[in-house]
């Protein structure tokens, strides 16, 4: 029995492999395979990070007082303390 499929010959294959495949814009193939636009994760990704630097500023002006709180009893605890009359 003999194949139905026909061997490709010689002359096609080396006019394939000399032809580049086609370019390929990889973020158009994960957004019609996933329906999510890079640019909306990007998006999302930076809102996110804004306000959580917000809260870490917020947390160091926090500590900032309470570092100048401790440091401003620690001054006092130095300072002798007045004679009192016994």
């Amino acid at each position: 029995m003999t194949d139905p499929t026909p061997e490709p010959s010689p002359d096609a294959e080396g006019q394939n492999a000399s032809q580049p495949p086609p370019a390929v814009d990889q973020e158009e193939i994960f957004k019609a395979l996933s329906g999510i636009d890079l640019n909306t994760i990007d998006a999302d990704i930076e809102s996110a990070f804004g306000s959580r630097m917000a809260e870490l500023d917020k947390m160091l002006e926090g500590l900032d007082d309470l570092v100048n709180k401790i440091e401003s009893d620690l001054h006092n605890l130095d300072q002798p303390k007045p004679e009192s009359p016994q």
